[in-house]
């Protein structure tokens, strides 16, 4: 495969290389697939200063009548003076609601980002 790191692709240069990046991308889930079950089985795999592992990831859910006594306690034990400024919400969730974006203007300001991403058509 051609790589051009300097100079600018072709068409054809960019087409090899998208849809290299895909067979290696392919390959490497596979790979992480098998790697994931060796470790299910075995457990931590070390290689290295590498450790391949299942790490806990802890979140919190708060139920929606707690949440109001949450925030004054927040505010009460000192902790913030302001808890709204811990709340998200995200796109998802907003969008369940249906809500317009010019709805959403009249309380947020709205962020747009770029990822450099593929996807299926």
């Amino acid at each position: 495969m051609t790589t051009a790191t300097s100079q600018q692709l072709t068409r054809e240069q960019a087409v090899e290389m998208a849809n290299e990046i895909l067979r290696l991308e392919a390959a490497l889930k596979t790979m992480k697939e098998q790697l994931k079950k060796y470790v299910e089985e075995h457990g931590d795999l070390e290689i290295g200063d590498t450790v391949w592992k299942f790490q806990k990831s802890i979140s919190w859910d708060f139920e929606s009548d707690k949440i109001k006594d949450f925030m004054k306690s927040l505010i009460i034990d000192g902790y913030t003076t302001n808890p709204y400024e811990l709340i998200s919400f995200s796109k998802p969730k907003l969008d369940k609601l249906g809500l317009e974006e010019q709805y959403l203007m009249n309380f947020a300001k709205k962020k747009v980002t770029a990822r450099f991403v593929n996807r299926k058509k």
